[in-house]
């Protein structure tokens, strides 16, 4: 039998469907209430009740609740000395779909990493743990890179891991943060806009890199020199300098807001807006 709370929650939800004005506002603050306090009883009565067809309105009021705790997320983040990829790309995924969490994502990673470990236990370097994850992520796995996102959905980390489909963006951090798990000095380096990640040999030999775009193919420091030349741009040693986790942070929420901005999607720019501004500063 549904419990008394859960009718409520139901009452409230097809109340605030259709409704506008001042109590529109009252009725979105008790369910931002809900969300946060119940969110174990919301997910009953959404299974239950409106599995079919969610209104409108609960799906606005779900995204701005969580939205909101973003900026916190940010902040906190941005705070900490070194902060952990892995929660900045919760951050980002959590912004295009608030249902994932990042216990979803740690165990996609989880998952990879046991099918890894058997793979990578002969493998002598960066190169040949480089080789065995391209071939791991687009021949086993099916993993693709599109040519260009077009959809905030295509850079969602989170959607990509379960997906296995998304921006060159999402499949360079996957490299990375499967690397450092396997305690490879590994990262994301732009090449003048190109996204390659990148391993760094204990032993003092020079970077290689991983064209996330071209299948994962292996790439030395001469190689993205000609690629640089070839642009007709200088050399930079900053090229190979790997990307701070803040960074990669940032080049998400850029991706999302070019997208929105050919949308014209205001509602969602404030929020995006405002978490640059807590990064930067």
């Amino acid at each position: 039998m549904p419990t008394t709370e859960n009718n409520h929650i139901k009452a409230l939800i097809e109340l605030l469907d259709g409704e506008t004005g001042p109590r529109a506002e009252t009725l979105r603050q008790e369910l931002a209430r809900v969300i946060k306090e119940q969110p174990q009883e919301l997910h009953e009565v959404i299974e239950r009740d409106f599995h079919s067809s969610v209104p409108a309105a609960l799906i606005c009021a779900m995204e701005e609740v969580c939205w909101e705790e973003l900026a916190g997320a940010c902040a906190r983040f941005s705070g900490k000395i070194n902060p952990d990829l892995e929660e900045g790309l919760a951050i980002v995924s959590r912004f295009v779909n608030p249902a994932v969490s990042r216990d979803e994502i740690t165990n996609h990673l989880d998952s990879f990493c046991v099918m890894l470990r058997p793979l990578l236990a002969n493998c002598t370097g960066p190169a040949e743990i480089s080789n065995t994850l391209s071939r791991f992520f687009y021949r086993a796995q099916g993993f693709t890179v599109l040519p260009a996102a077009h959809d905030i959905k295509d850079v969602s980390f989170g959607r990509f891991v379960q997906k296995k489909q998304g921006s060159a963006l999402c499949m360079a951090c996957l490299y990375a943060v499967i690397g450092s798990r396997f305690g490879l000095d590994s990262g994301v380096v732009d090449m003048a806009g190109r996204v390659l990640a990148c391993f760094t040999p204990d032993n003092g030999e020079e970077m290689l890199f991983a064209d996330p775009a071209d299948q994962g193919k292996l790439l030395t420091l001469n190689d993205c020199k000609d690629y640089i030349f070839s642009r007709n741009l200088e050399w930079s040693n900053a090229f190979a300098i790997p990307l701070s986790s803040r960074a990669l942070l940032r080049r998400f929420l850029a991706n999302i807001i070019f997208i929105l901005n050919k949308l014209r999607d205001e509602r969602r720019l404030s929020y995006l807006r405002r978490y640059m501004d807590i990064l930067k500063n």
